[in-house]
């Protein structure tokens, strides 16, 4: 240090300024600033203010305790606690848990600034007591540091303080030290990588021995650099080096990655590295407490070379990043290059860091601009667009803007602060405030709350609203004593005089002669700053007065006058191919100008009503159940999944809804039924299109059905490929009957089931977990538990499991969760394996499966374990005992088996096979087809003559002549007994024995007809 300089500390109300003296000038003094437009606040508005802030801590305090502690977090909807590995995963925001009952160990020093000293007391007792870090947990280095480490050497520091000062806890012997020290411990494994910049978490009870640690190498800037205090004040109360040198040396290692052009840091690094994975360069999420600890660094440890670094990377913000009142993020390596444009609800700390430096007039017009966007949108959402629309409408209470407001006041003394931090007072209580606590916004355009009350909310969020509206001589601390951590901990600095502070080797710690001054501050005001910067946000975007036409939540894709109105918009509807249908918004497609901007409106209402809709519970899966028997008599339930309705009746527990089922005629069920009067008291059966789900439901409920059942169009969708599918209302509830979805495979196996017996009584209920592994599932449980993990395992890893394929000759089959995948390699020598007895219809299916392995591009067959094991039930000969002691292993090998006879045989056509039935597998009555005696099924066909209608397939076969053609031979060698339950379908008429025999005088006989039979695409 030069002789030019004289340097001295001076503390206000825990904020730091700098004053120089240089060659006897000084440079910079501290002037309270006051606007003669603003009011000053009445004390006694003041003091209400201060106790309604006290009264909110406690409401959220006693909430917590009374119904979360020992929880770490309270869930303020549910007014339960929320517990790590008990409670709803919720991602990467849970790894802040660790069932260390954190939200009372963040809360203590609030309890002290509070002046509640019994209550501290009583919670340091009850954390002794109860609290223990041995848990098998994987937590975040970063927020465990900072809320836990953090609390816990506050709380200590603060225990000691009262104990000496006023004599109270004299019980208290440093057991909040010891726990910190246990805490350390548990993080240093973190440290030991190549960098020495931390692993992002670490599992408290074994390390970095973890699976889910094993191949993570990424971190954010802030979470390495935000160590230092921490750590520091750690290695100085307990006299243990260790924990200070290595956050000195995380630090001094990201400081050797900023961008040397720029001065510029990044996002995400890899820790061995050093590699940077995400360059945007910003001072919102994932960088901001770096920057933070840099300058507070060197304000609680002396050390100079902090302050040099910090003031090379605020130079390079305000010269890159800063634009205006804004902060963009840029790319660090390309500095004048905006990264993204919108900001994040983090960014509002950078005020009050600012006024830390000195520099106050780019922190009031940022404040100002924020505190515009909070007035817009009742809370600052988590993220917003450069014209201030809601980018994530998230806000789960954070401190940051109440902290810069209550450091901004604290230097000026402006009572328009004081305003501010009113008006987010009463925001919070009108949209936050709950009867068990405070929840989280979790859109701040619709208000709906979220049930989550993270622990910053008690450590911060009313800490620093409370010390806004209360005066310095009603503290009973004093705060020029004591420094925030970026959690809101206090930290007195005295710390720095615990240890020699080595400032010898820093690197050239002062390259500007005013680099540890603050700006004059003598003719700057806050309200000068503010005055151009009035509407700035409205200004932005003026609000829409006119009325809407057409809002989102009034839109009905059935509507014509809708579809109409949002094309002058310019929004198109694009039809996916799984039935879905997306909205394209081209502005220059519009009628005008106007009706432009009025589409850009409605999609952003539809993206927030996907957001709600997709935030509702889930909807609970429904299930079809059909009776069937075997080839040897005994009766078995086939139960299909079926996806539910968002409006009707929604069946639960034992409800259920049992009839006879009937398909309307026009199938797709949005016209005038032809025989209205045969739907009631049954089941309709429909196909999806042309119309609104719930039109269709309405239609059959009008005419007396119990229930309805609508078909999928989309060719080869199954519940075992799709996610499940919920059908959506038009928001009436004047539907009372049940309505559930059958993909198209899936409502298949229904309409095969209906055709063998028009009498059979179907059910809709709720599907059960028990239905998943009832007395027909090929696999034990054992089997399935092994096959999820291991299909888990190869989506995730890519490692194959060797030991569940199967190979048999040539044929190769993996096993899955809910199919087999057949591959074949001709092999050396396959096995002769031959039949004595050949199954004409069956050698037929082989050669069509033999066919697409040999032929596809792939080579390789996927087939569903259902089709295995009607396959395996129905051809193998095995008993009804067998068959459900027998696992997919056996099943898979006998299909094997089989293909090879097929392949073994002389006679061989797989060359010449029937082009017909190319690329389609025929799923016919596999209980028929396993008698080889086709004498006997020749004997009935003179049964079937009459029926000579069939229905178009769900797999809409009927469009082939030559393929309606197979399905009639297969058909004409079963046994279909029809009745009243079936209305007569549209058909093609293809010779003369396909004629219309449908009599409307005799509409209560039976109904001739043929059945349409199944298709199963393998």
């Amino acid at each position: 240090m030069t002789k030019n300089y004289i340097f001295s500390r001076m503390l206000f109300s825990g904020i730091v300024f700098f004053t120089s003296i240089f060659n006897g000038a000084l440079f910079v003094s501290f002037q309270t600033c006051a606007c003669e437009n603003v009011n000053p606040m009445p004390k006694d508005e003041r003091v209400q203010l201060r106790e309604e802030a006290r009264d909110m801590f406690y409401h959220a305090y006693n909430a917590y305790m009374e119904n979360a502690y020992p929880a770490d977090e309270l869930m303020p909807l549910s007014c339960t606690g929320r517990y790590r590995g008990v409670s709803p995963n919720r991602g990467d925001i849970d790894d802040s848990m660790g069932n260390f009952s954190l939200t009372l160990i963040d809360t203590l020093d609030t309890l002290v600034v509070l002046g509640d000293l019994e209550e501290f007391e009583h919670a340091v007792q009850l954390l002794i007591k109860d609290v223990s870090f041995d848990n098998d947990i994987v937590v975040s280095v970063f927020e465990t540091n900072i809320r836990v480490l953090g609390g816990l050497l506050s709380a200590h520091i603060l225990a000691d303080y009262l104990q000496q000062r006023d004599g109270i806890m004299h019980w208290y012997k440093g057991e909040l030290l010891s726990m910190a020290k246990d805490v350390g411990y548990r993080l240093l494994p973190a440290f030991n990588t190549t960098t020495g910049i931390p692993y992002a978490r670490v599992n408290l009870k074994y390390g970095m021995k973890s699976d889910r640690l094993e191949f993570a190498r990424e971190t954010c800037t802030a979470c390495a650099g935000s160590m230092i205090l921490e750590m520091a004040a750690l290695s100085r109360l307990t006299g243990e080096p260790e924990f200070e040198a290595r956050a000195h040396k995380a630090m001094d290692a990201l400081w050797k990655m900023r961008h040397r052009g720029s001065d510029l840091m990044g996002t995400v690094l890899n820790v061995h590295s050093g590699d940077w994975v995400r360059r945007d360069s910003g001072v919102g999420a994932g960088i901001d407490s770096y920057y933070e600890y840099c300058l507070k660094a060197y304000i609680l440890l002396g050390d100079n070379k902090y302050l040099n670094r910090f003031n090379r990377h605020y130079n390079a913000v305000m010269k890159y990043i800063s634009q205006g009142p804004m902060l963009l993020d840029v790319h660090m390596h390309r500095p004048h290059t905006n990264s993204r444009n919108y900001m994040d609800a983090l960014l509002a700390f950078w005020p009050g860091l600012q006024v830390l430096k000195g520099d106050l007039k780019p922190a009031v017009e940022t404040h100002e601009m924020l505190y515009q966007v909070m007035q817009r949108h009742k809370f600052i959402p988590e993220a917003f667009t450069t014209d201030f629309q809601v980018h994530w409408g998230n806000h789960p209470l954070r401190p940051e803007f109440l902290e810069s407001t209550y450091f901004l006041y604290t230097a000026t003394g402006d009572p328009y602060y004081l305003e501010v931090g009113k008006n987010v007072l009463r925001s919070l209580q009108k949209y936050a405030r709950v009867p068990c606590g405070y929840a989280a916004v979790n859109d701040v355009t619709t208000g709906k709350q979220e049930d989550r009350m993270d622990s910053f909310v008690l450590a911060e969020t009313f800490k620093y609203l409370f010390l806004l509206f209360a005066d310095k001589d009603e503290l009973i601390l004093n705060l020029d004593e004591f420094i925030f951590t970026t959690e809101g901990h206090l930290l007195p600095l005295s710390l720095s005089g615990h240890t020699a502070n080595d400032t010898k080797n820093h690197e050239s710690e002062i390259n500007d002669e005013l680099a540890m001054s603050c700006p004059n501050t003598l003719s700057l005001f806050p309200e000068s700053f503010r005055k151009p910067l009035q509407n700035m946000v409205d200004g932005m975007c003026p609000r829409r007065n006119q009325r809407r036409r057409l809002t989102a939540a009034e839109f009905s894709a059935a509507n014509i006058n809708h579809l109409k109105l949002i094309k002058e918009m310019g929004i198109n509807i694009v039809a996916m191919s799984d039935g879905r249908v997306q909205l394209l918004h081209t502005f220059s497609s519009a009628r005008s100008a106007a009706d432009a901007e009025e589409g850009l409106l409605f999609m952003q209402e539809m993206v927030e009503l996907a957001k709600l809709q997709s935030q509702q519970p889930e909807p609970v899966a429904q299930a079809v159940t059909v009776p069937l028997k075997d080839h040897l008599g005994d009766e078995q339930l086939m139960v299909l999944q079926a996806g539910p309705s968002q409006f009707g009746r929604n069946l639960k527990g034992d409800e259920k809804v049992t009839a006879k089922a009937v398909i309307v005629h026009p199938f797709k069920g949005c016209e005038d039924l032809r025989v209205p009067d045969l739907v009631k008291d049954k089941i309709a059966i429909m196909e999806r299109g042309d119309c609104m789900f719930i039109d269709k439901v309405r239609k059959v409920q009008r005419h007396g059905a119990v229930g309805a059942i609508i078909v999928d169009n989309v060719a080869g969708s199954s519940a075992a490929s799709s996610p499940m599918f919920s059908m959506s209302g038009d928001g009436n509830n004047d539907v009372k009957i049940p309505a559930v979805f059958l993909f198209k495979q899936d409502a298949s196996k229904l309409l095969l089931a209906i055709s063998k017996d028009w009498d059979v009584q179907i059910t809709i209920s709720e599907l059960r977990e028990a239905d998943n592994f009832s007395q027909n599932e090929e696999e034990s449980m054992f089997q399935k538990l092994k096959l999820s993990v291991q299909d888990f395992l190869v989506k995730h890893t890519g490692i194959t499991f060797t030991k569940t394929a199967v190979e048999v000759g040539g044929f190769r089959a993996n096993i899955g969760t809910d199919k087999i995948r057949i591959t074949y390699k001709e092999a050396d020598s396959d096995n002769n394996l031959k039949e004595a007895i050949t199954n004409q219809q069956w050698s037929k299916i082989r050669k069509g499966l033999l066919h697409s392995i040999m032929h596809s591009d792939s080579k390789e067959l996927f087939v569903p374990l259902n089709i295995l094991r009607i396959y395996y039930q129905t051809l193998s000969g095995a008993s009804i005992e067998e068959v459900k002691a027998t696992d997919v292993v056996k099943q898979t090998k006998w299909l094997l088996s089989e293909l090879i006879k097929e392949q073994n045989k002389k006679d061989d056509d797989l060359v010449k096979l029937d082009t017909e039935g190319e690329g389609v597998a025929v799923l016919t009555d596999i209980d028929k087809l396993s008698k080889p005696d086709s004498s006997v099924i020749e004997s009935k066909k003179e049964k079937l003559k009459q029926l000579n209608s069939i229905l178009r397939t769900v797999s809409e076969l009927e469009s082939s002549l030559e393929t309606q053609d197979i399905i009639d031979k297969v058909f004409n060698k079963l046994k279909i007994e029809a009745s009243d339950d079936l209305i007569i379908g549209e058909e093609k008429q293809t010779s003369d024995e396909r004629t219309s025999i449908v009599n409307k005088k005799e509409q209560s006989s039976i109904a001739k007809t043929k059945a349409s039979r199944t298709v199963d695409e393998l």
